[in-house]
């Protein structure tokens, strides 16, 4: 492994950032096109030194690809 195998972190940010934004884009279609509805749960938490959180699921069916 030579140092040039390692990507520069402005590199790795923009890869982690463009794969976000493709996995984002597949979770949205699949919620477009959900079988109904969605059911959405939250939480919220801070941890001793008042760092809050914010956790947010969402639940659904989705249609299995024909093929």
């Amino acid at each position: 492994l030579e140092e040039s195998d390692i990507p520069h972190c402005t590199k790795l940010s923009e890869l982690i950032d463009k794969r976000f934004k493709s996995e984002y884009n597949k979770v949205i279609d699949e919620i477009r096109n959900s079988l109904g509805r969605l059911a959405i749960t939250g939480d919220i938490w801070s941890r001793i030194n008042l760092e809050g959180y914010l956790a947010i699921t969402i639940s659904y069916l989705h249609r299995k690809p024909s093929g």
